[in-house]
């Protein structure tokens, strides 16, 4: 149901701008109406065309009328006709490619809302390695003490409170997750720099160190949000969410306008990880023909 949601909203937020544009728009943009004016100009190019001629006796060979100022009229309108059909013409090519350019932004959106918020909604994530689960978290409280090893993520120093709930990894990772699903992006970053920090091993690191990046994508913060997701890929390659990473890696500097880097990445995402998710496939192929890769 949580997907649905998110499918129905992602749909309505790309919509809305596109319903102000076609109601400011209607009749310059809409391909068919342009289509439908464009065949009747046609339509009346040729009724005018047969005006201009008279039939030739039995030979039924045509024979140009008089000249005259009716004739050049009729003249003066045809060529005037068809200047409509061609900026017409333009117009429908125009409008076609927007069309299109805005169903591919629609489509992006949605496998972004899907890709981000995959593991949120599946459920029982950390009873299995590689899944972001939705337990319901406990309450919060102080105590969870940091360990030495920070592997490059730490939670800050000793003298800040604790996020984390009491409890297993699985409880703190899943506690962690719920506030990134319910967009506490501050308080998300926190909590997943505090997993990391504690449980810099745990097969659930990975995850973490993904959802980290994500916290500061989500806020277009793609500086940090690049480094947390080489992070990710460098330091935790063998996780299920190393493929994950180096996707967002690349949609991050494409972002930060460096193309060419960026291609690069998703290149190297099709050589390591040719087994991904077809959802991680689909749209580091999109964001390619996007970058022009």
């Amino acid at each position: 149901m949580k997907a649905v949601f998110l499918h129905a909203a992602a749909a309505a937020l790309v919509g809305l701008p596109l319903v102000a544009a076609g109601t400011a728009h209607a009749q310059d943009t809409d391909p068919r109406a342009m289509a439908n004016r464009i065949d009747r100009i046609e339509r009346e190019i040729s009724d005018l065309q047969r005006q201009a001629y008279s039939s030739g006796g039995s030979s039924g060979s045509p024979v140009v009328m008089e000249s005259g100022a009716g004739a050049a009229n009729l003249q003066a309108r045809v060529v005037e006709l068809e200047d409509q059909v061609r900026v017409l013409n333009g117009r429908l090519e125009e409008a076609n490619h927007r069309a299109e350019m805005l169903e591919r932004n629609l489509e992006a959106f949605k496998q972004d809302v899907d890709l981000r918020f995959r593991d949120l909604g599946a459920g029982g994530a950390a009873s299995a390695p590689g899944e972001g689960g939705t337990q319901a978290p406990t309450a919060p409280a102080a105590g969870a003490t940091p360990s030495a090893d920070s592997s490059g993520a730490a939670a800050g120093s000793g003298s800040a409170p604790s996020v984390l709930p009491n409890g297993t990894p699985e409880t703190q990772y899943d506690f962690a997750i719920d506030l990134m699903k319910r967009g506490q992006y501050d308080k998300a970053r926190g909590a997943f720099k505090e997993f990391l920090q504690l449980h810099p091993k745990h097969k659930l690191a990975g995850n973490a160190q993904y959802w980290l990046g994500e916290t500061y994508y989500a806020q277009n913060d793609y500086k940090r949000a690049g480094d947390a997701f080489l992070t990710g890929y460098t330091t935790y390659a063998s996780s299920s969410k190393a493929p994950d990473s180096l996707l967002k890696l690349g949609m991050s500097l494409a972002a930060l306008d460096n193309k060419d880097a960026a291609c690069t990445v998703w290149g190297e995402l099709g050589s390591k990880f040719p087994q991904a998710s077809p959802s991680v496939v689909a749209r580091a192929r999109l964001e390619r023909q996007k970058a022009g890769c």
